[in-house]
């Protein structure tokens, strides 16, 4: 049985249980003593279950009365939005680092990107003053252990980490919950930029490729601990993101235009996910399968 969906208190399951029955999806309702939890038997069919669930969640009346293809047709007029209700958080987070982008004019405006920057900064005569981040910590700006997670200095930067923390970060949410989610990225972003910060003595760093590589390296993980837990990263792509992790520490990416990369980041955020994944395995070990 592989896990699928958490409902909250206010849901009740009945109606998307019946419609999962008529799509043929073999599931159960596992209640426990917090929730009820929703689990299927064949994750190879866990693309109809999002989408059932996403039209329950905008309307569960198109489930009572509606045949599949009623449900699919209404899904392709809705389902981008259906999709961002159903995970509001990788929305809110995505909304902020865009706005974020627009405002630094991807980090061309220094006086802005200073607020979000993991220390204030100043540069007088050609030369960086900053404060440490012990510095920054008793200031009292514990934002900015966060904040640099929102930062982007290019194009190509911000459209690689915003695809893939929406194509993974929206999965995990479903199957985390937003208040758990929630905590990993925070736990991951800061741990990469503290660490980043720590190693380079430089405050001009940010994006959320720490947290791209957190979010892989648990997804990816998990369901290698608990056969329950869909596959959502495969070997081949996780080949991929660990190649790459190696050619950061190269001359290459500078050499085709990418610039500078804060490898530490993302190494600290690769590891920072498997850890995470441990955790919460030996945190639900015990639940029903």
């Amino acid at each position: 049985m592989y896990f699928v969906y958490q409902f909250e208190e206010t849901e009740d399951p009945s109606g998307l249980t019946k419609a999962l029955w008529q799509h043929k999806v073999a599931h159960q309702i596992v209640s426990t003593q917090q929730h009820d939890e929703l689990w299927i038997l064949d994750q190879s069919q866990l693309p109809t279950v999002e989408q059932l669930i996403s039209i329950w969640k905008d309307d569960p009346s198109l489930l009572q009365q509606a045949k599949p293809a009623v449900i699919a047709r209404e899904l392709s007029k809705s389902g981008f939005f259906s999709q961002l209700k159903m995970a509001p958080i990788t929305s809110l987070l995505l909304l902020l680092t865009l706005l974020v982008a627009v405002a630094t004019q991807l980090g061309a405006d220094l006086t802005t990107v200073s607020y979000l920057s993991i220390s204030p900064f100043d540069i007088k005569n050609g030369h960086i003053y900053f404060y440490t981040s012990a510095e920054v910590f008793a200031r009292g700006e514990y934002w900015r252990f966060f904040t640099p997670a929102l930062l982007h200095f290019s194009v190509l930067h911000i459209v690689f980490n915003t695809l893939w923390v929406w194509d993974i970060g929206r999965k995990l949410e479903r199957l985390l919950g937003p208040v758990v989610w929630s905590l990993g990225v925070i736990v991951i972003a800061v741990l990469s930029n503290l660490v980043q910060y720590q190693i380079s003595k430089y405050p001009l760093f940010g994006g959320l490729s720490g947290v791209v590589y957190g979010l892989i390296g648990f997804a990816w993980l998990l369901p290698l601990l608990s056969k329950r837990w869909p596959t959502i990263i495969s070997k081949q792509l996780m080949i991929f993101f660990t190649v790459w992790l190696g050619i950061g520490y190269t001359p290459f990416p500078e050499m085709i235009g990418l610039g500078s990369i804060a490898n530490t980041a993302h190494t600290i955020g690769l590891l920072s996910g498997l850890s995470l994944s441990v955790i919460y395995w030996l945190a639900t070990k015990y639940r029903r399968n």
